[in-house]
This record gives structure tokens, sequence and C-alpha cells, in this order.
């Protein structure tokens, strides 16, 4: 019997700890995750870490889009990647920060990735692209018809989801 109420005990105390650290919806909601999903957000965040500076954003070619959407960012395009017509998880069509001004704002901070490719048409945008592993993944249309788009925020929790597009704890 004793075995049994330090096992929960430990169990209790753990689930407290990391509910402090990690919130249990969120930790819940990654975990539910593909592990080929989280493997692919895993190289996501490998193949990005290099914006955290959005200078290196700027030198391999990302320009301010002049697009800020409250409950997200700033957005910086590679109009090549977009152009491409493909998704690569690892080579994100946009980038979204707290402020595209660079890092004389103080504000850089890079906060999620953004996949998009163009819609077929003006009057169709075809079916919904393929992106991670999984149906977890949450495509939506930008404009009338003009492109699929999908939010990783690997860089800032969303406790929303991690492909939600819309973070509530971005408020400014």
């Amino acid at each position: 019997m004793l075995d049994v109420r330090n096992s929960l005990i430990l169990y209790v105390s753990f689930s407290v700890a990391l509910s402090l650290v990690y919130p249990i919806n969120s930790l819940a909601a990654e975990l539910s995750l593909s592990s080929d999903t989280r493997k692919e957000l895993a190289q996501a965040r490998r193949a990005t870490a290099r914006y955290h500076n959005i200078e290196n954003a700027y030198i391999d070619g990302y320009i301010d889009a002049d697009f800020y959407l409250p409950g997200v960012g700033c957005h910086l395009i590679n109009e090549s990647r977009l152009l491409d017509f493909e998704i690569r998880l690892d080579e994100p069509e946009l980038l979204v920060y707290a402020d595209c001004s660079g890092a004389e704002s103080g504000r850089s901070e890079l906060r999620s990735l953004e996949y998009a490719i163009p819609c077929e048409s003006e009057v169709d945008c075809g079916p919904v692209p393929e992106g991670f592993s999984g149906d977890d993944d949450v495509w939506s249309i930008f404009g009338p018809n003009i492109l699929w788009t999908l939010h990783a925020w690997v860089w800032r929790h969303n406790p929303d989801g991690i492909f939600v597009k819309i973070n509530p704890r971005i408020d400014d």
C-alpha cells in the first residue's frame, strides 16, 4: 500500500510542477500530435533558429510584407519561396515577428513560422495543401482566394494550439 501511495504522491507532485512550467492543456495538445509531426516541428525549429536574429532573415531574402495582424505579429515574406509553389517545412515562406523594424527596436522577437502557397485561381483555391504529417495542421485561406496559409507557433507558445492562427497571448 505504501508503494501505491508514494507513486500517487510522486505523480501528483510531478503533474503540479509540470503544470507550473507548461500548461496541461498545452502539454496534452502537443503530446496528442503524432511523433512524425513532433519531429517535423523540431526540424522546423532547428532550421529557423538562425532567424532569431532578424538580420539573418533579411540576408536570406525575406522582406517586410508590410502586414501586421493583431494577435499574430509582423510578417516577413520570402517571395521566391512563395512562388515556387512548394511547402518545405524547413523553409517557411513567412516569418512572424513582434516587430519587423529590426534589432534597433528591441522587439524583433521571432514568434512563429508561416507556410503559404498561392491559390490555383481567384475562383478556387484548390485542395488544402499538404503540410505537417497528420491532420492537426490548420490551413486557412488568406484574402479572397489569394493564399493558403498555415501558422506554426514554434517560437512563442499559443495556448489554443501550435497551428492556430491567432495567439491570445499576443496583446500588442
